[in-house]
């Protein structure tokens, strides 16, 4: 097994703010696409619809950033690759599509642990959070 760093609670805590940032802005594009209004950063003459935005926003979240990306050679989402960390097998290898829905499947668990569960990754010489546990994965810095 090679040497590798785990990556912890406040890095990963970043990776999710920008992957966030980054689905707000694709999500209200693609309502204003779908509305056909147009799209201007930060200021817009005519309103949103909300509901529908975040609608989008949670499909491309759940599909593409967590699942896609994470099972493929990026091994993460943008916000990870912008933080330079991956998620991977415990034994540092790539995950399959299976689970990375189940790594999705389990952030549910994480969350009904008031937390708890995503806190862990701050707690633990692994760094590992609650879903990583669950199926036996690991989020280290890329080499």
């Amino acid at each position: 097994m090679t040497n590798y760093k785990p990556a912890g609670f406040w890095i990963r805590v970043l990776a999710s703010l920008l992957d966030s940032l980054l689905i707000s802005v694709l999500a209200a594009m693609i309502a204003a696409m779908i509305n056909d209004q147009d799209f201007v950063f930060f200021y817009s003459q005519t309103e949103i619809d909300p509901s529908t935005s975040d609608t989008w926003a949670s499909i491309i979240y759940i599909i593409v950033f967590i699942i896609i990306f994470t099972a493929t050679k990026w091994k993460g989402s943008p916000g990870k690759i912008i933080c330079n960390i991956q998620v991977v097998n415990t034994n540092m290898t790539q995950i399959s599509i299976w689970k990375s829905i189940g790594r999705y499947l389990s952030y549910f668990v994480s969350a009904l642990t008031l937390f708890i569960g995503y806190l862990l990754a701050g707690w633990n010489e692994e760094k590992k959070a609650l879903h990583d546990m669950i199926c036996q994965t690991r989020v280290v810095y890329r080499n």
